[in-house]
């Protein structure tokens, strides 16, 4: 019993609480029922002339009419004067409404007398507009007072007939129903439209918490996180590291600018690739691959990805920036850690050569990064030539950041930046100072092999001039061919390994010595015969097959000594040099090659190349143009003879060294 009773209660309480308002009023509420309240006192104003002129019609008593409706309006006009509430004058016009409608009723007695009943239905649909259910609940009880009180005292002023009890009780449930949902229509007019300021205010509030949280979240993640809508400008909220990075991240700010702060390469570059996502030719996964995905800002190496927000028809466009700088770090020495392993295994079976490469490669680097008004020619040669040496010897971070030199001077035919150039010193520093430490204090040495030792003592045991003798023993400072043509095999073969291609190699050195220092620079460009004999002659396995070749390549190195003059000869059995297409691409770069001397002389220019497509083996037409400098500075001449599909034979003369006894 007890439990139905506080059910009852709670029930009730629920009932009094969406009935009644909250006492809160806010400023929109407010000044809108001082609108809606002027409008209903002016509705009512309007009613008395019309009261009276229905009392003149049915004979009613036009000037009850007229006392009647202002005894009624009293209160209206009290209300609008007196009351500070605006709510109360709701309640107070909720009243009036009804008690004018039993006016028109009482003063419209005639055959219409029942459809003037709309009347109070009519006002209690439109006391919704309060937005306070109280109104209609003070409307509905006064109606159903009137009507109640009247039927017992003065019929006719309510029906047009003797109308009974159940009648009065019908119009009395109808008004129930249209009160209820009168009440219903009210409270949600206040919640959803009167209310709109609070409602506004509490999302508004709510939206500043999520922001608030956004804020502390972006204020303390170590990613740099911004959004840009299709024109590229950049939103006002940002994460916190983003300033830390940048000078002036500032909203409304087109992205390239940000980026140009630290690095105007990657804001071109962006502004160019941009252009491209927009354009929609290609798919977007493609284009937005192509935009920059690093920079360096101030030391540090960041990262930069890109995410669209609504698919292929994105509207705005995510940017993530992530400090990559420790693992960059860590993968370069990583890096560095393999290729100085790399090295060692190379000091072991060669150290005279890695020896070699290390100066060739200290003295180059120190070319490149000092070459501030540098021929881009002699430049272009200086890095090719470091790119492929270092290639060859394992160290591939150096010749990747060569390639990359490289292929920007061809895309904007420009000398490399100050960036790129220190970025090359830094890997060469980081290499360098481990390696030099590695092959310690370099001494000369003079080395004999079983072959120089046995060949000397017989000299000794014939009786052979003491100026022969002599000659000897002063060649032995120099570098036997020999040795200069096994490592130069090796090379080769590295190179064939990577390309796929099987390849052997003859060697014939003629016990030809020559002194390492002021050959070097010819065996350091002559690496790019190698490679283009390698690469260009020597076809795929399954092509030479097909012509009826072995499946493994041959490679013939060959130095003899003839009359005061070194040979130096690499032979292969490939596919030989197509001059019509020599004679094609050197007209494309504006080289002679009409005659067969002007081929020959293309087959050096620079920018004269064959192949389709760069790689990092060669595509560069630079590699020749090298060789031919290095020849031409020891006073040398280059031939070359080849046969379709016989191969080519590369024949460099150069000047015989004078052994000082």
């Amino acid at each position: 019993m007890s439990h139905s009773a506080s059910e009852r209660s709670g029930g009730l309480r629920a009932l009094w609480n969406y009935l009644k308002l909250p006492d809160e009023v806010t400023d929109f509420e407010r000044d809108y029922l001082r609108k809606v309240n002027k409008v209903g006192l002016l509705f009512f104003l309007a009613h008395p002339p019309v009261f009276v002129a229905l009392a003149y019609f049915n004979d009613t008593g036009p000037l009850d009419a007229i006392w009647l409706s202002a005894l009624v309006l009293s209160g209206p006009v009290i209300a609008h004067r007196t009351l500070s509430h605006p709510r109360a004058h709701a309640v107070v016009f909720g009243v009036t409404a009804m008690l004018m409608g039993g006016l028109l009723v009482h003063f419209g007695q005639g055959p219409v007398q029942i459809e003037m009943h709309f009347y109070f239905f009519v006002l209690l649909a439109l006391l919704a507009l309060y937005g306070n259910p109280m109104s209609i609940v003070a409307a509905a009880v006064t109606v159903a007072a009137h009507h109640a009180i009247l039927w017992l005292v003065l019929p006719s002023s309510v029906f047009n007939y003797d109308a009974p009890f159940w009648v009065v009780a019908i119009h009395a449930a109808f008004v129930v129903l249209e009160s209820t949902a009168a009440c219903f229509v009210a409270r949600n007019f206040f919640d959803n439209v009167i209310g709109l300021e609070k409602i506004v205010s509490a999302r508004t509030e709510a939206l500043n918490d999520r922001n608030a949280a956004m804020k502390l979240v972006l204020d303390n993640v170590e990613q740099g996180f911004v959004t840009m809508n299709r024109d590229s400008v950049i939103s006002a909220e940002h994460s916190k590291v983003l300033e830390t990075w940048f000078d002036d991240v500032e909203g409304g700010t087109p992205f390239a600018a940000l980026l140009r702060q630290a690095s105007p390469e990657t804001a071109t570059w962006f502004e160019l690739g941009w252009d491209e996502v927009l354009a929609g030719f290609m798919p977007l996964e493609l284009t937005l691959h192509q935009l920059p995905k690093s920079m360096k800002v101030g030391g540090r190496d960041l990262e930069i990805d890109y995410q669209p927000i609504g698919g292929e028809d994105f509207e705005r466009m995510l940017v993530v920036i992530t400090d990559a700088t420790a693992r960059v770090a860590r993968e370069r020495a990583e890096q560095i850690e393999r290729e100085l392993f790399s090295l060692f295994q190379k000091i072991v079976e060669d150290k005279a050569g890695v020896v070699e490469f290390y100066l060739e490669a200290r003295e180059l680097v120190a070319h490149i990064t000092s070459a501030d008004e540098a021929n881009p020619a002699v430049l272009k040669r200086w890095i090719h030539t470091l790119k492929g040496n270092a290639g060859i010897y394992g160290l591939q971070s150096i010749a990747d950041t060569c390639h990359d030199i490289e292929t920007r001077m061809a895309e904007e035919s420009a000398l490399p930046s100050e960036r790129e150039l220190t970025d090359l010193g830094a890997r060469w520093d980081e290499i360098s100072n481990r390696l030099a430490s590695l092959l310690g204090e370099q001494k000369q040495r003079i080395e004999l092999d079983d072959e120089d030792y046995h060949g000397f003592l017989q000299a000794v045991v014939a009786g052979a001039p003491h100026e022969e003798l002599a000659e000897r023993v002063a060649s032995w400072k120099y570098e036997p061919t020999r040795q200069r043509l096994a490592r130069i095999a090796e090379q080769a073969k590295g190179i064939a390994e990577r390309l796929g291609k099987g390849v052997d190699v003859e060697l014939e050195s003629n016990d030809v010595r020559l002194p390492a220092e002021r050959y070097s620079s010819f065996w350091s460009a002559f690496v790019h015969v190698v490679r283009n004999a390698v690469d260009h002659g020597i076809e795929p396995a399954n092509d030479r097959e097909g012509s009826g070749k072995s499946a493994t390549g041959h490679l013939k190195l060959v130095t003899r000594q003839e009359e005061g003059r070194v040979l130096v000869e690499i032979s292969d059995d490939g596919r030989g040099i197509d001059w019509d297409e020599v004679r094609r691409v050197a007209a494309l770069g504006g080289v002679p090659a009409n005659s067969q001397d002007e081929l020959h002389a293309a087959i050096f220019a620079d920018g004269v190349t064959t192949r389709d497509a760069v790689s990092d083996l060669s595509g560069r037409g630079v590699g020749m143009g090298a060789v031919l400098a290095a020849t031409e500075e020891l006073g040398g001449q280059v031939s070359i003879d080849t046969a379709t599909g016989e191969g080519t034979v590369v024949r460099f003369s150069l000047p015989a060294p004078q052994v000082q006894a």
